[in-house]
């Protein structure tokens, strides 16, 4: 027998006693209760995925809507072959880059600065 009173004064029934009179040790209600919460969790996790898979497809609509915006923005702008004119144009600021790395900036600077001490004197 358990030693705990319960709230009304009487000490509660063994488990192992309910068990062998083929009693559950919980009321029913309690066993309808879990199955009801359980299947309220499981509607709950139903209605969670579907709304995560809204949510997917309306993130893909949009990207794929942002994409397509950028695309036609790009043939406004740069006409038929956009994305040629953009390497194209890419290319030719590194070619650029590596003639103007390659200059003597230095002689160019010295001989330059006797031709503004000149301009300065008049």
């Amino acid at each position: 027998m358990q030693s705990s009173i319960n709230r009304d004064g009487f000490l509660p029934p063994d488990p192992d006693e309910l068990i062998e009179e083929g009693e559950l040790p919980f009321a029913d209600a309690a066993s309808d209760q879990a199955d009801n919460s359980l299947t309220a969790l499981q509607r709950e996790v139903r209605l969670l995925s579907v709304r995560i898979g809204v949510l997917r497809e309306d993130a893909e609509a949009a990207l794929k809507a942002k994409a397509t915006s950028i695309d036609a923005n790009a043939h406004v702008q740069l006409g038929d072959y956009p994305w040629l004119k953009l390497a194209a144009a890419t290319s030719a600021a590194f070619i650029t880059a590596r003639i103007l790395r390659s200059l003597p900036f230095g002689a160019l600077l010295a001989g330059s600065t006797s031709h503004f001490a000149e301009t300065r004197r008049r």
